[in-house]
């Protein structure tokens, strides 16, 4: 019999963001398993991953020109992202 065990990537909120949206220069990217971000801006930004559910992903620090990921994709446990948002410093 084969079973499969879902393990969430990360700490996550709950609770309705009510965070600024990031600005149109930081770029996110989705995928099935993961969502990146790219800040194509001149300053260093800070920001999280707002999901169709209202849940958020933990702060990621990007220097400007840099890309990483900084979240779920869309199979994960709270859907799609709708959009990035600033966040304070992690």
């Amino acid at each position: 019999m084969l079973s499969f065990v879902l393990v969430p990537s990360g700490p996550v909120s709950a609770a309705p963001s009510s965070h600024e949206p990031a600005p149109p220069c930081v770029v996110m990217y989705e995928s099935w398993r993961y969502t990146e971000a790219a800040n194509n801006c001149v300053d260093t930004l800070s920001v999280t991953v707002v999901y169709e559910d209202g849940a958020t992903s933990r702060c990621s620090t990007l220097a400007p020109g840099a890309r990483t990921t900084v979240g779920e994709g869309y199979f994960g446990q709270h859907g799609h992202a709708v959009r990035l948002a600033l966040c304070a410093t992690p």
